[in-house]
């Protein structure tokens, strides 16, 4: 093997880590919001590798890169060393994926090559109460002019999989040594924030929610919001709920028995704002041939 194939992350960033986080979760989770908070909360300097890509070196696909915080000018394809050293040993480092759920049974096998599943201090999902969630991700996927009606309903079954799936996760997210966050507490609750900050080994140095992060277009129905604190994301399903496509997600997820019983466990407001809403919506019932 090549030596450049060989070379780690921390040599690629130039020093050596503090805290690592490897992070997961769905788009539209509150994901850059999070590790905003995060970053803020770092008892030194950090590096934020943003989306990288499942299999593949981290220090060679990420998508972009904050330094302390702030977004960092840095050429894809260039070594990132000479910019990122300067966060210094000791940095906490977050190496993040979107859209991807890891197999329970190899937790991070192969993940990322650069990086010893050893030296990973813990693995992090975020995921999103379901109704609010399919809100805004189907109204992100809808403000795409290049996709029509029938590919946004692809795109949100590929979607319910996925959540589905990081929802069966989190349910084994003890043994497996798996932090979830849940970013509707995390809004809501100053105190479960801390929790979070102690369970993940880092001080609580800034405990707001900071401001409206621009990854992915910032907020899909605020585009005007600065504060996370005035984003309404309590209520998105509600500004949704006489959109047709997202009526027919929601009838798809009520139909899926293992995402149901999960959300029951999980999330039971929100399996129970999905029963109610389907049948309050009293979708037409088809006569068979031989019904009475």
């Amino acid at each position: 093997m090549a030596e450049a194939a060989q070379k780690s992350l921390a040599d690629a960033l130039g020093f050596q880590p503090g805290v690592i986080l490897r992070t997961y979760g769905m788009r539209r989770s509150g994901n850059h919001a999070i590790i905003n908070w995060l970053l803020r909360n770092a008892e030194n300097g950090s590096v934020f590798l943003n989306n990288c890509s499942v299999g593949r070196p981290a220090r060679r696909t990420w998508r972009s890169i904050e330094l302390n915080g702030k977004r960092a000018s840095i050429t894809k394809g260039e070594p990132i060393g000479p910019v990122t050293k300067v966060a210094g040993d000791g940095a906490l480092v977050i190496v993040s994926y979107e859209d991807f759920s890891p197999d329970p049974d190899d937790m991070a096998a192969g993940l990322t090559p650069d990086l010893a599943d050893s030296d990973v201090t813990h693995e992090v999902l975020f995921y999103r109460d379901f109704m609010n969630w399919a809100a805004s991700l189907l109204r992100k996927i809808q403000a795409n002019d290049e996709l029509d009606t029938l590919v946004c309903l692809r795109i949100m079954m590929v979607a319910l999989d996925k959540y589905r799936d990081m929802l069966e996760l989190i349910t084994q997210a003890k043994p497996l040594g798996l932090v979830p966050v849940n970013y509707d507490r995390w809004m809501a609750r100053p105190v479960y924030r801390e929790k979070v900050l102690q369970a993940l080994g880092l001080p609580c140095k800034d405990n707001t929610l900071g401001i409206v992060q621009p990854y992915g277009g910032g907020s899909s129905f605020q585009k005007d919001a600065v504060r996370a604190e005035d984003l309404t994301a309590q209520s998105r399903w509600l500004e949704m709920a006489n959109d047709a496509s997202f009526q027919i997600v929601l009838l798809a997820a009520s139909q899926d028995a293992g995402l149901v019983k999960l959300m029951q466990k999980l999330m039971p407001k929100d399996a129970e704002l999905l029963a109610n809403y389907v049948e309050q919506a009293q979708f037409p019932y088809i006569v068979q041939v031989g019904d009475s």
